[in-house]
């Protein structure tokens, strides 16, 4: 039971980083578009780092095939998104359950 609740966990994290990070992506793109433009012109130039690293073909196709700067944009700011679950689940926790066992063996 204990790995379902993980899981579902997990999934639901995940698809609440996929929601925000789409949300601050339009937004930032209603909202501020010079700023979008410098994390696209900042993805458009770590896309290119990556690609021309010296990797055999059979390796540099693949990553040119899978990373483009739409992606590392995106990738961005999911990460963000993540973060930002963490801090207000984590705050969350602390004031649903302020002292768990673990606080209470070690300190």
């Amino acid at each position: 039971m204990f790995v379902l609740g993980r899981v579902g966990s997990v999934s639901a994290t995940l698809f609440l980083a996929f929601i925000l990070a789409l949300a601050m992506l339009v937004a930032l793109g209603l909202y501020a578009p010079d700023m979008l433009n410098w994390i696209l012109n900042g993805a458009d130039r770590v896309e290119d780092w990556l690609t021309h690293t010296g990797l055999p073909n059979r390796y540099n196709n693949l990553v040119r095939l899978f990373l483009g700067d739409e992606q590392l944009t995106f990738l961005f700011f999911t990460i963000i998104a993540r973060i930002i679950i963490a801090i207000v689940a984590s705050a969350f926790v602390a004031a649903v359950k302020p002292k768990s066992k673990i606080d209470k063996a070690f300190g």
